[in-house]
């Protein structure tokens, strides 16, 4: 069984530890996190400790780390932290939730996390440090960075070349054959029919919420 460092002290760490435990992955020996971000000592009844003294606590080669760090500010933090890791010679697994269909020439970086039902189809190549939430799907031959989030049944269809730092909505879809740069967000349901230049914003259709209707007067 995996020994683990859950890196973050947040919502989503405390997800990836639910996952790790239901999945029986590994074992969460504690959580590190920057020392200014410490709030308390303890979560579900594991330590938690300074990155700055991850070193002198743990082996590199005894423990991998996990990331647990979410999507605020389009990863950058998740970034920084990532390569504070790497500096200090730790390396990061990749959790893949046992539901995930993952092509066998898939190559892959590491410390990303793969939830129930991601579909990573042939030839598709993907950094470091991305969030692919349940259901969604990156097609074949499609060249995904780092520090992505794809969140629940986001799609990039094949062949497309996404950046680092994007953010792809719930249900959002990426057609086939566009180049995505870095810091790209599609909200809720987009289709991003076309290459994006860095730092785009597409945002979702508006729903309107009809004033004097019931549903009984539809359905």
């Amino acid at each position: 069984m995996k020994n683990l460092v859950m890196i973050g002290n947040g919502p989503y760490s405390e997800m990836m530890h639910r996952y790790v435990e239901l999945t029986q992955f590994g074992r969460v020996l504690a959580y590190a996190v920057d020392e200014q971000c410490i709030q308390e000592h303890e979560i579900n009844g594991k330590p938690v400790i300074a990155l700055q003294e991850l070193k002198a606590r743990f082996s590199c080669k005894d423990v991998l780390l996990l990331m647990g760090i979410g999507y605020k500010k389009m990863g950058e933090i998740r970034k920084q932290v990532f390569l504070k890791c790497k500096d200090l010679g730790f390396q990061f697994a990749n959790y893949i939730h046992p539901t995930a269909i993952i092509s066998k020439d898939v190559i892959m970086g590491e410390g990303n996390n793969i939830l129930e039902g991601v579909i990573l189809e042939a030839g598709v190549k993907i950094g470091d440090a991305n969030l692919l939430f349940g259901g969604s799907m990156i097609a074949h031959e499609t060249v995904i960075g780092s520090f992505n989030t794809l969140s629940v049944k986001a799609v990039a269809a094949g062949c497309t070349v996404i950046g680092s730092h994007c953010f792809l909505g719930a249900s959002s879809v990426v057609r086939d054959h566009v180049v995505f740069e870095d810091y790209v967000l599609l909200g809720a349901s987009v289709y991003g029919f076309k290459s994006m230049e860095k730092y785009a914003v597409v945002k979702p259709a508006k729903s309107v919420i009809l004033q004097d209707k019931k549903s009984i007067d539809y359905l």
